[in-house]
């Protein structure tokens, strides 16, 4: 009788703790980017952040328990002029001194319509914290080309965030013209898991 339930544990624990790594995401961050644009005057600019990592969960078979939590440096901004990065990490926008990080932490995940999902969460960027909802492509995985022993899948979302309502500015900028109130933001990921 010990035995077999020594027997059951072993596989309840083998068992569970296959699910969760064949479901458990890591984030390949070379592979990986969040990118932005926002209108300047009478055209756009565009960047990105180059640090950032995410905390990936996800079952398509079950989306309701998944989970997907970002934490972005904002001190990486890169708009590929250096000038205008240091003014976006001042305090006319980000004040990345006082306020390092950017966070994104779901609260529940549902499926639409073939491979699109709505994720619910908390956006928090500087001294606000707002509930938003966000739509998202999930690729299925597949075998990883240079590595056997994992799959590959692909995540993707492309969603608008309004500045102002974060304090990312006073609003100055866009009473001259120079800057707009809308950012538009996509993320594009590959994550790995163990076969």
């Amino acid at each position: 009788m010990k035995t077999l339930f020594r027997s059951l544990i072993v596989f309840s624990l083998f068992f569970f703790s296959s699910y969760a790594s064949a479901f458990q995401w890591t984030m390949d961050a070379d592979h990986s980017e969040i990118r932005f644009k926002i209108n300047h005057i009478l055209t756009t600019v565009s960047g990105q952040f180059t640090d950032f990592n995410a905390n990936l969960l996800f079952n398509p078979e079950t989306p309701e328990a998944g989970k997907f939590d970002f934490t972005v440096t904002v001190k990486s901004v890169d708009t590929n002029n250096g000038k205008r990065d240091n003014h976006l990490r001042s305090k006319d926008f980000f004040d990345a001194d006082k306020f390092p990080q950017m966070t994104f932490k779901s609260s529940k995940i549902r499926h639409l319509k073939d491979n699109r999902y709505a994720l619910e969460g908390v956006m928090t960027i500087k001294d606000v914290s707002q509930k938003i909802q966000i739509e998202f492509e999930f690729f299925q995985p597949q075998p990883h080309p240079f590595d056997k022993k994992k799959n590959v899948a692909g995540f993707q979302t492309n969603f608008t965030i309004p500045r102002l309502a974060y304090h990312v500015g006073n609003g100055k900028f866009v009473k001259m013209g120079v800057v707009g109130r809308d950012v538009e933001v996509e993320i594009a990921m590959e994550a790995l898991t163990e076969k």
